[in-house]
């Protein structure tokens, strides 16, 4: 195969070591044979990645719109985790006007007044205590969830309801109320007594204690308290009624619970229902403790 002359480019015989027109070295001229390619470079070597285009950024969250905020009173404190125990007050003002009333209703008004006004007795007295007191003949009994009370011959049974039961003597002069629950705050018996003043004088403004009776200490079915003398007037068709209630009033050990008692009568009577009432008070039974 011929061999061109890298000088001149002349053609020379295979072989020749010199360019026969110019005399210039073949072998130098001389083609090298392609080298081969460069291998890769090792992966470790390799440049890195590009990196990953960047993510699309998260959609913001939301907050729901806020609820509207309730009016809050700055008298009212939201009551706790705890339920509260509710709020049981006696009452008397019920128990009181009750009693009273019935004075008036069962002798027709005006002439209950008449009736108590020619009524004259001893002087008034107290209810008396009965914690040395013996039971008497088994009577019939009227109960409610609070109290057993006797019904002796003639009395009749006027009011009833979860706390009370109220009775009238059998010539409809005089009436026994007799009551107990449950009281929330507590009190003592002193303080339910001032409670009771309070709200015999929110129906009659004249009440005060009678002056010939003071309060004592005593017990009813087994329940220490205080027994005192109200006296007070009754109106009724334009006439007056110098009426006394004779009352009792105690607590339990702790203050959760009341007992009651209450005479009402004309005051020249009371002594006379006094009377009348003792077997009614030594046979009343308690269910509350």
């Amino acid at each position: 195969m011929a061999t061109t002359c890298a000088r001149c480019g002349a053609q020379n015989p295979d072989g020749n070591q010199f360019c026969q027109a110019c005399g210039t070295p073949l072998t130098q001229a001389a083609v090298a044979p392609p080298s081969a390619p460069p291998p890769p470079a090792p992966s470790w070597l390799a440049a890195p990645p590009p990196p990953p285009p960047p993510a699309a950024p998260p959609v913001a969250y939301a907050a729901p719109a806020p609820l509207p905020v309730a009016y809050a009173s700055p008298y009212y404190s939201p009551a706790g985790a705890m339920p509260q125990a509710p709020v049981h007050r006696t009452p008397w003002v019920l128990i009181i006007s009750a009693v009273v009333v019935l004075i008036l209703v069962m002798a027709g008004g005006a002439t209950a007044i008449a009736l108590l006004g020619g009524k004259a007795g001893s002087s008034a007295g107290t209810m008396p205590d009965q914690s040395t007191a013996t039971p008497g003949t088994t009577l019939p009994t009227e109960s409610n969830p609070v109290v057993t009370v006797p019904v002796p011959e003639g009395w009749k049974v006027t009011a009833k309801d979860n706390e009370s039961i109220a009775l009238s003597d059998p010539n409809g002069l005089g009436f026994v109320s007799v009551a107990s629950a449950l009281q929330n705050p507590k009190m003592t018996d002193q303080q339910q007594k001032a409670v009771v003043d309070a709200s015999l004088k929110s129906k009659s403004p004249d009440a005060v204690e009678c002056r010939s009776v003071k309060a004592a200490t005593g017990t009813v079915g087994g329940v220490k308290g205080i027994f005192w003398e109200m006296c007070f007037t009754i109106v009724a068709n334009g006439q007056s009624l110098p009426a006394e209630a004779s009352l009792f009033v105690g607590t339990n050990a702790d203050g959760s619970a009341w007992y009651a008692v209450i005479l009402v009568t004309h005051q020249t009577y009371m002594q006379n229902l006094i009377t009348e009432c003792e077997p009614i008070l030594r046979g009343i039974q308690w269910k509350l403790t």
